[in-house]
């Protein structure tokens, strides 16, 4: 089985993946995603409605950086308190999943040890990292505080999609701790992305807020 913890779509406002060509692209690579837009749980009706299978997440902008919430049925607020949308998550029955912690020129996070607790995965490869230390630093944490890796493309570009996964032993995909399980025989396949995505990516935001375009 090949998960993909770090997906948008186009109702994230920096992504232009439309859900019916990421779930085409999905069945055809045979990877699963977990949908993870800025700040909203909108595209989970429409990749219910397409019939593939998929993780129902969200990254969410806590007070402190990104904070990524899998298998969600509500959306959690932005700008919630970090250790609050952790315990949102769990109280939801879902994984918290800290994705590019190290990266300077993002949203990051460094947890506190009580948080880092709370914590079920850590990131420890994102494709859209440009720098390699970034990645380094955050397999480092997760070894030195015996937290499950995984990766995550963090594709808002179909291209990206299906270069960065994990490869694990097959589980029932709506058990969380099944997954949990599985992720612990994890194979990680990864791929940096290309330098360009990022100031792209800004640009896609930009041209949706001057045109109002709803995401």
């Amino acid at each position: 089985m090949k998960l993909d913890f770090h997906v948008h779509t186009n109702k994230s406002i920096d992504s232009i993946i439309k859900p019916k060509e990421l779930a085409a692209k999905a069945k055809k690579l045979g990877i699963i995603p977990a949908i993870t837009d800025h700040n909203t749980i909108d595209a989970h009706g429409v990749l219910l409605d397409l019939g593939i299978p998929f993780i129902r997440g969200e990254e969410i902008r806590t007070d402190r950086g990104d904070l990524i919430g899998l298998y969600l049925n509500e959306c959690i607020p932005k700008y919630t308190p970090f250790g609050e949308a952790i315990d949102s998550i769990h109280a939801q029955g879902g994984l918290a999943y800290l994705p590019h912690m190290y990266d300077r020129t993002r949203k990051g996070v460094i947890p506190s040890k009580k948080e880092t607790k709370k914590l079920d995965i850590i990131e420890i490869f994102n494709s859209r990292c440009l720098s390699s230390s970034y990645n380094n630093q955050a397999q480092k944490f997760a070894t030195q505080n015996s937290k499950l890796p995984a990766c995550g493309s963090d594709s808002h570009f179909l291209f990206e999609f299906g270069s960065t996964y994990n490869e694990v032993p097959g589980f029932e995909l709506d058990d969380p701790k099944a997954l949990l399980q599985s992720l612990k025989k994890a194979v990680l396949i990864t791929k940096s992305a290309p330098f360009f995505v990022r100031g792209t990516t800004t640009m896609v935001a930009v041209t949706k807020k001057l045109l109002k375009i709803k995401s």
